[in-house]
């Protein structure tokens, strides 16, 4: 990011003739924030979001494999049959445990943090 350019941080740099709109990250304390109420409810939506996304981003990848092996002669048969390695049994444990943490993890949000609250200075 440009932040010595004389317009301003968001501004171009001198060899590019394109504003940029690049931004550092913000700190901030949403994930203990309550904002339906109750810090058990918004923990618990979280997960279904994030469950939600998996599950369909998921099911929309299946169904490409499922048409491309079909057109290359893979049956049901034999897909029931495979048995992975113990290199790919690991790498999908691993995948697993990431999407735990992914849809899970909100259930531990502590939800401190009333919706009216202030929240601490970003910075």
């Amino acid at each position: 990011m440009d932040t010595n350019h004389p317009k301003g941080p968001n501004m171009a740099n001198a060899e590019s003739k394109h504003l940029s709109v690049a931004t550092e990250a913000i700190k901030s304390d949403v994930k203990n924030g309550v904002f339906l109420g109750n810090g058990v409810l918004d923990n618990v939506v979280s997960c279904l979001i994030a469950m939600s996304a998996e599950m369909w981003s998921t099911k929309r990848r299946l169904k490409v494999v499922e048409a491309v092996m079909a057109k290359k002669g893979i049956t049901s048969e034999m897909i029931e049959k495979y048995v992975p390695s113990a290199e790919e049994q690991a790498m999908w444990e691993k995948d697993r445990d990431r999407f735990i943490e992914l849809a899970l993890a909100p259930l531990g949000n502590e939800g401190t943090r009333g919706i009216a609250a202030d929240f601490p200075k970003r910075g």
